[in-house]
């Protein structure tokens, strides 16, 4: 019984001990990797980084994906080394259609992209689709999915096959499908782009285009919408100019769309994401520091980056560097990385509590 309390103790300490600087930061950054099983050079390398809690998570991509068991092998792998009280966020992009990692071929279902659900699916059938699927994502491991996209489509053009429809109303009942299928699956969506890709669905992803022109403000009643709902978790950012929300800075810097609409007249309060910041779309007179930097300062909670190296040295290495001494220099203050830290914790103990009651 003695040991029983000393170990209870224990771990009790280790929940509720004050984290450091570097580890709230840590928990910010989510890695993408070479490898596919225990034992590859480079799932060797990010078990390790787990192991040392220089990582927050993990996004997988096509390379890292097989079959069902080959992933869950490998998901497992990588989260039993993570502490017990910060579970390992292992992400994915799913929306389906053809390059969805989870490919017929390599034992998943068929998910058709999301245009071709709603024009050919009635609510029944894309629910079964949905749920099909992120039991799927559940039974390999995997906890967030970078999806679905809640873009309406424009009225005047071919359609973008990554978005449901061109009236908001259909966009934000078969994006309800998705998320509450993740949901019931202990997956956590996380809808994008916001507040608008844009033509970026299919382009480059540009930050230096203004979309305000071809913009209209009844694209965001589905983030409105949805998130009054309570079931938006995530939100991830789109890199596009805005002029008419912000007339000097893209989407993923801009502190007046994150923390002004998103969190105050919306009233979000889940977790933001940003990715690509190494892309050639943002403006090359913007360098890797600053891209991060801006991207927190704006009210960023965790940054994917989709390759373990960036300039010349390891990505967990480097980014928390640029982070930390962002902090020591003033540029970030220390409570804007505790809140995102406080962020991230609470979804991690909310997706631990309801995998607990997932058979």
């Amino acid at each position: 019984m003695f040991k029983i309390c000393i170990v209870f103790l224990l771990s009790i300490t280790l929940v509720s001990a004050k984290p450091t600087l570097e580890e709230m930061i840590s928990q910010m950054i989510v890695i993408g990797f070479e490898g596919q099983k225990e034992g590859d050079k480079w799932v060797e390398q990010i078990a390790k980084d787990i192991k040392r809690q220089k990582i927050g998570g993990v996004i997988l991509y096509g390379k890292n994906i097989q079959t069902p068991t080959q992933l869950k092998k490998l998901t497992h792998y990588l989260s039993s080394s993570s502490p017990p009280n910060l579970p390992l966020m292992v992400v994915v992009e799913e929306e389906g259609g053809a390059e969805s990692p989870f490919e017929a071929r390599k034992g998943f279902s068929s998910l058709p992209f999301a245009y071709e659900i709603a024009k050919n699916n009635d609510i029944d059938e894309a629910q079964n689709m949905y749920d099909k699927r992120a039991e799927e994502l559940y039974r390999s491991g995997v906890t967030i999915n970078l999806a679905p996209v809640l873009d309406v489509q424009p009225k005047d053009s071919k359609p973008f096959m990554r978005s449901y429809a061109p009236y908001e109303e259909m966009v934000t009942t078969y994006a309800m499908l998705f998320i509450n299928a993740l949901q019931k699956h202990s997956v956590m969506p996380v809808v994008k782009y916001f507040p608008t890709a844009g033509a970026n669905l299919w382009d480059n992803f540009s930050s230096q285009v203004d979309v305000s022109q071809t913009w209209r403000f009844e694209q965001l009643k589905p983030y409105y919408d949805l998130i009054s709902t309570g079931n938006v978790e995530g939100v991830l950012m789109s890199h596009v100019l805005h002029k008419e929300l912000d007339k000097d800075n893209p989407a993923l810097f801009s502190s007046l769309i994150i923390e002004g609409l998103l969190r105050e007249k919306m009233h979000f309060e889940g977790l933001v994401f940003v990715d690509n910041l190494r892309t050639d779309s943002i403006s090359p007179t913007i360098d890797f520091k600053s891209r991060i930097v801006r991207s927190i300062q704006a009210g960023v909670d965790v940054l994917i980056f989709d390759n373990y190296f960036a300039d010349n040295a390891s990505a967990p290495f480097t980014v928390s560097k640029i982070i930390t001494d962002a902090v020591r220099s003033g540029e970030i203050s220390k409570e804007r990385i505790a809140l995102s830290y406080e962020r991230i914790v609470n979804h991690k103990q909310k997706i631990r509590k309801r995998q607990s009651h997932v058979d």
